[in-house]
């Protein structure tokens, strides 16, 4: 039964024996009653008793008289608690009597709640578990039982409770009453669940994350001053940044892991613990031997610090590479700068003694083979540069074929030669007398060869020597070029065939050279689907290059292959070109080989001197005034017939659009300046296209 305040008073009878009842919230939320001492002699004395949850009603039905647990008694206990209390019946766990507090928190009312037992409201999950707590209480292995389950309100909804409850027995003690006080524990079971879902989620987060995070505890020395800190948790990253397992962290002392970090990470960590400020900084950290770039951010949790490592390492060599890219770029420029100006003051020098009235024939002579040398290198240079161009852009393409690579190897040394011959070096060549079969491009497997005999000849003190060989081992073709010179550093070596690089750019500089020749050499033989290496046992001691290039079946020798033809065809040349120096050059070379020629240097003129002449070859300059070479090729094609007149576009404009606009507009080849004037003899005689 649920009583109220007056049914109470009204059951305990006359005043003298039941004194008024104070109702009242005492501090902490207690709810407080107190009776005038009873002027029977059998009453016992309770002034002052508190009901403060389940302690206070238990001690005070403890210490009354087993004559006064009377249901009038129990209920108006039940009324003075305050809280959700209930009594049931021990054996059958039969509710008995309920607080109003109890009906609220169950949803039934008093009359429901009577016909019920305790089992019945818990919620299924929890019974068997409740039950064997309960029981033990009964049986008197333990006065007192403590339990936390679910109530299954009457409108379905579920809460959770803490029951504290107690047995009390008779004189022969037997279990004659249960009475418990249930505290609504939800919204703390709900913040728990919280919170673990929360810790669940931060774990798998932070297990799952790429970047290293972890959580350090401080460790004071007996002052109270941080001494250092200890792990209290990392996950999977830290484990594999600091290359210790995430199993022998936890615990850790920070100094004794990371000493390094004493003057710089953990005065960082001791302010973002003093002052709650973060801080985020970028460090270089080396874990037993292994050196990486993190970005380190730490922030106060609690009284310890929350820290993240982020692996920014390959944003640091990212970084760094820009940097070394553009120190390569500034030293090529630089070095390109003294390239061309050296060929060029000594043509500039050459061409004035050459002008000199009073100069003997020896002496000219002498200038006009220097300024052939040093245009020679200027064009070399040039070709350098737009073949990295070209080949860096994709836009090269090999003329391949069957070939001897031995055969290309002598037309090596013999073009490498005269820079052999000036150091005063000794080339040691062995090539052997059997094939060296490849599929290759003649000219562009040439350059590989002699850019590295080059490079082991400027690269080589003077009277060094160098080795060539050239072998079949195995299903490769293999090229090696050893010399005696300067070396490689052994941290230079991974970078020698980047392009710009050099391993000695002051020797670079004196000798000659862009730093371009060794990546010209990478990129054309892997273009043959070969590779190359370089080796060196540190600077002084020599380098060696090895090309391994895939051999191939040696082509059948054709039977009544034609010989060499020997001889020129004189022919009725027509120049045209607006740069007079070259025009007239190029005129006496030709007259000098036998040709007729004639000369224009502009469109329309051209076109009046092909009626006029009737040319059979046309070297016809693409860059002209009023109309370009374009136009010009068009007009004397569309007035010649095809195949009536040779056409070749004789120009400094040498990409692949070039050449197609050439094709297109009728030329029959396109040749870029400069050109050796054997070539430009084989394309005249009609031998190449």
């Amino acid at each position: 039964m649920v009583y109220d305040g007056r049914d109470a008073r009204r059951a305990a009878g006359p005043p003298a024996r039941w004194p008024a009842v104070r109702r009242g919230v005492a501090g902490g939320g207690r709810v407080t009653g107190t009776r005038e001492e009873r002027k029977d002699a059998e009453s016992a004395s309770l002034s002052g008793a508190e009901s403060s949850g389940d302690g206070g009603l238990r001690r005070e039905l403890d210490r009354a008289p087993a004559a006064l647990l009377s249901e009038r008694d129990l209920h108006l206990a039940l009324e003075l608690a305050g809280v959700a209390v209930a009594t049931g019946e021990p054996s059958t766990t039969r509710i008995l009597a309920v607080s109003r507090e109890f009906c609220a928190l169950t949803g039934y009312s008093e009359a429901e709640l009577l016909e019920r037992t305790f089992v019945d409201l818990t919620h299924p999950d929890d019974r068997a578990r409740d039950l064997a707590v309960y029981q033990r209480a009964v049986h008197g292995a333990e006065r007192e039982w403590r339990s936390e389950k679910r109530f299954v309100r009457k409108d379905g909804g579920v809460r959770w409770v803490m029951v504290r409850g107690a047995v009390f027995r008779d004189e022969r003690g037997k279990a004659v009453r249960a009475v418990g006080v249930i505290e609504d524990i939800t919204a703390r079971k709900e913040a728990d669940e919280a919170l673990r879902r929360s810790e669940e989620r931060f774990r798998a987060a932070q297990e799952l994350s790429l970047d290293a995070f972890i959580v350090l505890r401080p460790a004071r020395d007996e002052a109270g001053r941080i001494a250092d800190f200890l792990f209290d948790f990392a996950n999977p990253a830290a484990g594999r940044l600091l290359r210790v397992p995430v199993s022998a962290l936890v615990g850790r002392r920070l100094l004794d892991l990371m000493p390094d970090q004493r003057t710089e990470l953990f005065p960082l960590y001791v302010r973002v613990v003093e002052t709650g400020e973060p801080h985020d900084k970028e460090i270089a950290y080396t874990a037993r031997g292994h050196r990486v770039w993190v970005r380190n951010m730490a922030v106060k949790v609690g009284d310890g610090v929350a820290v993240s490592f982020n692996d920014i390492t390959a944003r640091k060599q990212a970084e760094q590479a820009l940097l070394d890219g553009d120190r390569r770029k500034d030293e090529f420029l630089a070095m390109l700068a003294h390239e061309l100006r050296n060929p060029l003051s000594a043509i500039q020098f050459a061409l004035r003694i050459s002008q000199m009235p009073t100069v003997p024939e020896p002496r000219r002579a002498w200038a006009q083979a220097v300024m052939q040398r040093q245009l020679g290198q200027l064009g070399r240079m040039v070709d350098d540069l737009l073949d990295v161009s070209r080949i860096t852009r994709g836009k090269i393409t090999l003329k391949q074929e069957p070939l001897d690579l031995g055969h290309v190897v002598y037309q090596a040394v013999a073009a490498a030669a005269p820079l052999i011959d000036a150091s005063k070096h000794e080339l040691a060549l062995d090539v052997g007398p059997r094939p060296l079969p490849v599929f290759g491009d003649t000219a562009r497997l040439e350059q590989v060869v002699v850019n590295l005999l080059t490079n082991a000849a400027k690269y080589t003190r003077e009277g060094g020597r160098i080795w060539l060989s050239a072998r079949q081992e195995g299903s490769e073709i293999v090229v090696r070029v050893k010399d005696t010179g300067y070396g490689i550093p052994e941290e230079m070596l991974p970078r020698i065939f980047d392009l710009f690089e050099q391993a000695h750019p002051t020797l670079g500089r004196a000798r000659g050279g862009l730093g371009i020749g060794l990546t010209l050499v990478k990129r054309l033989v892997e273009m043959h689907s070969g590779s190359v290496s370089a080796a060196s046992e540190g600077e002084g001691r020599g380098s060696e290059f090895t090309v391994r290039l895939p051999a191939v079946e040696p082509p059948a020798e054709a039977e009544g292959a034609a010989g060499p033809v020997s001889g020129t065809l004189a022919r009725r040349i027509l120049v045209v070109d607006d740069n007079r120096d070259h025009a007239h050059a190029l005129v006496l070379l030709l007259e000098q080989a036998g040709h007729v020629t004639a000369l224009a240097h502009d469109g329309p003129s051209a076109l009046e001197a092909a009626r006029s002449f009737a040319p059979e070859v046309v070297l016809l300059d693409i860059g002209l005034p009023a109309m370009d070479g374009y136009e010009v090729a068009r007009r004397m094609r569309g007035e010649a017939g095809a195949g009536a007149l040779r056409i070749l576009a004789f120009t400094g404009y040498g990409q692949q659009d070039d050449v197609r606009r050439s094709r297109e507009a009728g030329c029959d080849a396109h040749l870029v300046k400069p050109i050796a004037p054997e070539v430009l003899f084989a394309h005249i005689a009609g031998g190449e296209r």
